[in-house]
């Protein structure tokens, strides 16, 4: 007779749980080890939102959750198991007294058929947009504007924009300083140098978070956040942070740089990417199962 149980998270798993990414997702999410790892050391994902399936002593699923306002988002690699997952999810919102369970998967995947089966809708899609860097961008900031990197004394009027600028974003997460520190400032391929603030006198008015790499794939620079203020929207500022972080990229050897971007972004910063030469290259699908 098999056994199987729902268990917190452990450093021993961490080659599993990367296996299990690779089988479910294949170069859509390039996780390994070390970023595995990496959310064991998160602060703010709690041990009991980090779940392995263990069937007889092999890791046969993850699955963690992220609760938030009316919702729990459950991010999950549990190839044949998924259900197993998505149970978990729903009992969370309903002994949090919550409503809703989201859960993202690339678009066409198993398991959007698996939530559309059990009641889920699709809520909102996000693409990744990516560009080929044959020659190093040039990023020209409108006059007026004084442009420098990341420091230490910057983390809270940094955090403070990126809330004001993402306000009207109803899929933004609202930055608390130790959401700061553990996803931003101590993810993976985090370096000051490449962090850029653009000031208006002592007004910051739009920033440009980069990173070395996302994930597991270290050939490929990322964009983590790119905002502009409502006052100082429309003058050309999103355009020449955005190129001008590809040049920092650049300058690092990189030659692909990414980003993600929700379809109902309302800042208009589709159309930005792609004016300035990236492309769509993989889709994400929010599903939503509304328990209330």
């Amino acid at each position: 007779m098999s056994s199987s149980l729902l268990r917190e998270l452990g450093e021993d798993d961490a080659e599993a749980v990367a296996a299990l990414f690779t089988k479910s997702f294949g170069e859509s999410r390039q996780v390994d080890s070390d970023e595995i790892l990496s959310w064991l050391a998160n602060e703010e994902l709690l041990p009991e939102w980090r779940r392995v399936l263990d069937v007889d002593g092999v890791v046969a699923g993850y699955g963690d959750i992220w609760p938030e306002g009316d919702d729990v988002e459950l991010d999950v690699a549990a190839p044949g198991r998924w259900t197993v997952f998505l149970e978990w999810a729903e009992d969370e919102v309903r002994r949090r007294g919550l409503r809703r369970v989201r859960t993202s998967p690339p678009a066409g995947h198993e398991l959007a058929d698996i939530c559309a089966a059990r009641g889920y809708k699709p809520a909102r899609s996000s693409f990744t947009m990516e560009i080929d860097l044959v020659d190093r961008p040039n990023g020209t900031f409108p006059s007026g504007f004084t442009v420098r990197t990341y420091r230490d004394e910057d983390a809270d009027v940094l955090r403070e924009t990126m809330n004001q600028a993402f306000s009207a974003d109803t899929t933004w997460h609202t930055v608390s300083p130790p959401i700061f520190r553990d996803f931003y400032l101590r993810a993976r391929g985090f370096d000051p140098a490449l962090w850029l603030l653009a000031w208006d006198a002592d007004d910051l008015a739009g920033f440009s978070l980069a990173y070395l790499q996302r994930g597991a794939d270290a050939t490929r620079g990322w964009v983590g956040t790119l905002g502009v203020r409502g006052p100082w929207r429309r003058r050309g500022l999103g355009e020449a942070l955005l190129r001008s972080s590809f040049a920092a990229l650049h300058d690092r050897g990189l030659r692909r740089v990414a980003l993600s971007v929700s379809s109902q972004n309302v800042t208009g910063a589709l159309r930005l990417y792609e004016r300035a030469g990236m492309h769509k290259v993989a889709q994400t699908d929010n599903w939503v199962l509304d328990l209330s």
